[in-house]
């Protein structure tokens, strides 16, 4: 049985649009589908009611409103999303079905930041460290980006080490972040970043400390158990695929670097073995050892200058011939995929980890169960730590359950 809750608050808020004093719809029997996603650099919700009032079409809503909930939830803090706090914003009214005496319809709320991001352009040039240039295209405060986002909301960040220099180009404050993602480095051995908000705020977090996070278990097993921490449902979604791994030249790359300054080229090989993963792929007669992705980048040393004066360039150590580990790092992070549901649980939020156990019959011949068709040694067993991508909260309609987007890094995640 899915967690008892209880919708305490419901509430559309005046925001200077169309509604002129807040509009509660828990008696219109509210479905609330909230979402959030690492892929995604902004939170968003969904709520279906019965409008027995009609308040849509009489207050002629389009859009602009802001909303108030409270579930209560056994065992758990209340899921609440603030007006103040949270600012998602109505974007749109779906499916609204209009009888002679009720209304039926879908709200759709994004966050304000989506909105303000569609109406910014970073025009200048940006330089300095990843991680606070982020920072300032994304918060408010002394000495931030005024042609930026401006938000008020918490960022969650991790340091990296290098710094970047590139020029705005009228691009949106988002797109930029989401750019530098795989160009952020972590440490002298790991590239790539990964920027989401959640109901705590924004993020922008390396994947290696993700990884390395403390990991709530959750598990499944053939008896009928109740409890907060179970699986009610799950499905392997997708495991490692070779083929598309090669068309994006995963395993080894060749890319040429054309340097605009001095007119000349350089050739970078890359091999994945360059990883030094704990356990690496290996496809027949050695295949991912030869170039599978030929690719053509250019280094403008003139962009990546850091200063006005000549010896003022940017090190070399930061420009993109050392971002082929970034970008494979990312694939490698997507590499298996696992869909589950769970009793309700507003605490869990994407980039977190969480370690799931399935029943797995081991035993028979273990060899065979170990070793897939290319000859690549590791178990094959689903269960162990992963990583929440995606993360929906569906509640209302007498039923309540979390849905998660899990993913795992099987080349490097421990032995279970």
């Amino acid at each position: 049985m899915e967690n008892r809750y209880t919708i305490r608050k419901c509430s559309l808020i005046p925001n200077g649009a169309s509604l002129k004093e807040e509009y509660d719809i828990v008696r219109g029997g509210p479905i609330i589908d909230y979402y959030e996603s690492i892929d995604s650099p902004t939170i968003a919700m969904t709520v279906s009611f019965l409008d027995i009032d009609q308040m849509l079409g009489q207050e002629g809503i389009t859009g602009g409103e802001l909303i108030d909930i409270r579930v209560q939830i056994n065992n758990f803090d209340d899921f609440e999303i603030k007006s103040k706090k949270h600012k998602l914003m109505l974007n749109s009214v779906r499916n609204m079905q209009t009888d002679t005496n009720k209304q039926f319809a879908t709200l759709e709320f994004v966050s304000v930041e989506s909105i303000i991001n569609e109406t910014s352009r970073v025009n200048k040039k940006l330089t300095g460290n990843v991680s606070n240039t982020v920072n300032n295209l994304l918060v408010s405060g002394e000495g931030t980006d005024k042609k930026g986002i401006q938000s008020s909301k918490k960022l969650e960040k991790d340091q990296s080490v290098n710094s970047y220099s590139f020029i705005g180009n009228l691009k949106r404050p988002f797109d930029i972040i989401q750019w530098l993602q795989p160009k952020a480095q972590s440490s002298s051995k790991s590239f790539g970043f990964l920027f989401y908000e959640t109901l705590d705020g924004y993020n922008f977090k390396s994947i290696e400390n993700l990884l390395k996070q403390e990991s709530i278990s959750y598990t499944k097993t053939d008896k009928p158990i109740e409890g907060d921490f179970r699986i009610l449902s799950n499905n392997l979604n997708q495991t490692n695929d070779i083929g598309l791994n090669l068309r994006s030249g995963m395993y080894a790359n060749k890319t040429i670097y054309i340097d605009i300054e001095n007119q000349t080229k350089s050739i970078v090989d890359f091999s994945i073995s360059d990883l030094s993963l704990k356990k690496p792929p290996k496809l027949l007669e050695g295949l991912d050892k030869k170039p599978s992705r030929l690719m053509l980048r250019v280094n403008d040393f003139g962009v990546a200058q850091k200063g006005a004066k000549k010896d003022e360039v940017q090190p070399a150590s930061e420009l993109a011939v050392y971002q082929n580990k970034s970008y494979i790092r990312n694939n490698l992070l997507f590499s298996q995929s696992l869909s589950i549901s769970i009793p309700l649980n507003p605490s869990l939020r994407v980039g977190k980890m969480i370690d799931i156990k399935l029943p797995f019959k081991k035993g028979g011949s273990s060899d065979q169960a170990k070793t897939d068709s290319f000859g690549d040694e590791r178990t094959n067993d689903p269960s162990g730590r992963y990583l929440i991508s995606d993360l929906r909260h569906l509640i209302g309609g007498g039923k309540s359950e979390t849905q998660l987007t899990l993913i795992r890094d099987v080349f490097t995640a421990k032995e279970n």
